[in-house]
């Protein structure tokens, strides 16, 4: 029967699906990436008009958000994913949360039934208001299309403000209602809206908060570099570097963050600080009396800690996360960049980076001495080989868990420019394949995944189409049959217990999971082994490494080389 709600819906959901997505596009938004459903075609419809290059289609809704943000830590803009209605926008909830405590501009458009067909238990259909609760920065519901210049004005503006809370850092959601019918009849003429409706329409830049004046910085100064900021330019690492430079201020500098891997020899990087920390002597020697924050501090619990207890002031510098302060110290946001911030600290060169550097050689030759030694093989080695094998500018994954630790622990300082990422919001390991698919389509480009049995295991959707990529993800599977932080742990002692409940050693054949879905699997016996399989990758699909670890083994191995001494 036809309704003036049809009539409606046939002349004005299109437009307004082209609205939606045309103004996100103008407004910054990089890419869109779509999980299929009947009620997402007004939207479908717009984002093929974009080009092949500006969407891709992933079955699973979880893992195509875990994508997004992959693409967003590379290519450094916002990336939408566009679900159906019903429990579709639910698997968006874990990447939606990293996205938030991450600070990263991921835009989730969900598409839903109207009001009136919620509450009458029709297919598909629940609350999706406020679906991901406190977490985006930003949510609305646009209103159902209508053949109205007013509202379609309105739409573009909630649109727009969107992107621009994205951008000022975190998710945002717009459940996006379609009454059906969703296309025109033949020959019907759609509602074009009011001239003019996109002109104006660009990229926004949050404005940084500069501050008027930046107070006497003192010698013992400490550069806390984690996990990498999503919004870092290489402007911010240059400013910080030349910051460092001029103050003789040491930068200590995470596994997964690119100073580490800077190429300037005379920067004062400091890489084995969770050793220097862990000794109380040099702890001693070495205490700063104030810490400026790029992005998070460095991964190590044991630097927190003695952060922590030392109650330091501090500045939060740069385009990261605002009010970041897991250290529970006097730390002030300062909401500028690392440049305008460099440029108002003045001073003379002091010594504290020299002797933090002298201190970091040291331990960086009795480690090198000590793994030298005959020993099973384990995390350690897998690290130390990366170093050495991979080509400059190589982008690298490393896995929560573990394998970020490992990073930290283990990644010497090198002078080749590799791109490290991680996903330090949340800490979880929700997504971590698709996470680097997403890496490797953004950046157009082969991704490296370091990641444990139980992190491929939680994604293992990631896998699929895995031979179809053209720029491929190599994961480096440390299989030690379980959770192997857990061995850490004062529970591992009850070996009953925490085998069921905290290891949860999984039984499953690897290469039979990985070729399911088109990739390639090699069993990686020895650092030899795993060496040629990386030397042969020719870059696509996905090829995954298995390196086998004993888990018990591989705890008394690291507590020996995290407590040499010089």
């Amino acid at each position: 029967m036809e309704t003036i709600l049809t009539t409606n819906a046939r002349r004005a959901n299109l437009p307004f699906g082209w609205l939606i997505i045309q103004t996100l596009s103008r407004c910054g938004v990089e890419h869109f990436v779509v999980s299929p459903g009947s009620r997402l075609t007004p939207l479908v419809l717009a984002i093929a008009e974009l080009g092949e290059e500006r969407h891709s289609v992933c079955l699973d809704e979880r893992s195509a958000a875990f994508q997004a943000l992959g693409r967003i830590k590379v290519t450094r803009k916002p990336v939408a994913v566009v679900c159906t209605s019903g429990t579709a926008g639910a698997h968006y909830y874990p990447a939606l949360i990293e996205a938030r405590e991450s600070g990263l501009p991921l835009v989730v458009l969900t598409a839903d039934r109207p009001p009136e067909l919620r509450q009458g238990h029709v297919g598909q259909t629940i609350d999706q208001l406020k679906l991901y609760g406190t977490y985006p920065v930003f949510q609305a519901e646009l209103p159902l299309p209508e053949p109205d210049d007013l509202l379609m004005r309105q739409v573009r503006e909630m649109c727009r403000r969107a992107v621009e809370a994205a951008l000022e850092g975190g998710p945002v959601h717009l459940n996006c209602p379609f009454r059906e019918p969703f296309l025109p009849l033949e020959g019907e003429t759609l509602y074009t809206g009011p001239d003019g409706l996109l002109e104006g329409l660009e990229g926004y830049c949050p404005s940084a908060r500069i501050p008027e004046s930046v107070p006497d910085l003192p010698e013992r100064t400490l550069i806390l570099a984690g996990p990498r900021p999503w919004s870092d330019p290489e402007s911010e690492r240059l400013a910080l570097l030349d910051l460092a430079l001029r103050r003789g201020f040491p930068i200590l500098a995470d596994g997964t963050n690119p100073l580490r891997y800077d190429p300037r020899e005379e920067a004062p990087i400091i890489v084995h600080y969770d050793r220097i920390v862990r000794d109380a002597d040099h702890w001693a020697a070495l205490a700063p009396e104030m810490v400026l924050l790029w992005g998070e501090p460095p991964t190590s619990k044991v630097l927190r800690r003695k952060l922590m207890e030392s109650d330091l002031p501090g500045y939060q510098i740069g385009g990261g996360k605002p009010g970041m302060n897991p250290l529970h110290g006097r730390i002030q946001w300062t909401g500028s960049t690392v440049e305008s911030f460099a440029n108002r600290v003045a001073g003379e060169v002091g010594p504290f980076g020299k002797r933090w550097q002298e201190a970091d050689r040291q331990f960086e030759m009795v480690l090198t001495q000590a793994l030298g030694e005959p020993h099973p093989l384990f995390e350690g080695d897998v690290h130390r080989l990366l170093a050495r094998i991979l080509a400059p500018g190589t982008a690298l994954l490393q896995a929560n868990s573990l394998a970020v630790r490992d990073a930290e622990w283990f990644m010497p300082r090198l002078y080749d420019s590799l791109q490290p990422y991680s996903q330090r919001g949340a800490n979880g390991i929700d997504g971590t394949v698709s996470l680097a698919r997403g890496l490797a389509a953004g950046a157009q480009a082969p991704v490296f995944l370091v990641a444990g049995d139980l992190a491929l295991l939680h994604d293992a959707n990631g896998l699929m189409h895995a031979g179809q990529l053209p720029h491929g993800v190599f994961i480096v599977l440390i299989n030690n049959q379980g959770g192997g932080i857990f061995e850490f742990l004062p529970i591992s002692a009850r070996t009953e217990v925490f085998e069921r409940f905290f290891a949860t050693p999984p039984a499953v054949d690897f290469r039979m999971l990985v070729e399911a879905h088109g990739g390639r699997h090699v069993m990686a016996c020895t650092l030899e082994g795993l060496e040629t399989a990386i030397r042969e990758w020719d870059g696509s699909g996905i090829t995954v490494a298995e390196v086998r670890v004993n888990r018990k083994a591989s705890r008394d191995l690291h507590r020996k080389f995290l407590s040499i001494k010089p």
